[in-house]
């Protein structure tokens, strides 16, 4: 494995480990989730930061029972991604 491999997957690691603390450290309503979930992603579908993103979605899928569903923005450097999730009501429903 090259010296960029591992760089590169140490960094999903840990930007994977850091999304569930903060997931787990939110408060949520007993009755959550109710609806729906989607995870808005900053970049194009296939690369590391979407992997991840679609495990976790199907990992909280099978946990939740609920269907989490994972939202490709690329482009605009992040900003078009990131739009949705700033107007979003604070509910817990959209991850950006």
């Amino acid at each position: 494995m090259s010296r960029a491999s591992r760089f590169l997957l140490c960094c999903s690691l840990l930007a994977g480990l850091a999304w569930h603390a903060a997931i787990r450290a939110q408060d949520k309503p007993a009755g959550y989730p109710a609806r729906p979930i989607r995870i808005i992603v900053p970049l194009a579908p296939g690369g590391g930061l979407d992997t991840i993103s679609r495990a976790a979605a199907q990992m909280l899928t099978e946990r939740w029972g609920q269907t989490v569903v994972v939202d490709n923005r690329p482009a605009g450097g992040t900003v078009i991604a990131t739009e949705p999730g700033a107007k979003a009501p604070p509910d817990g429903y959209t991850i950006a």
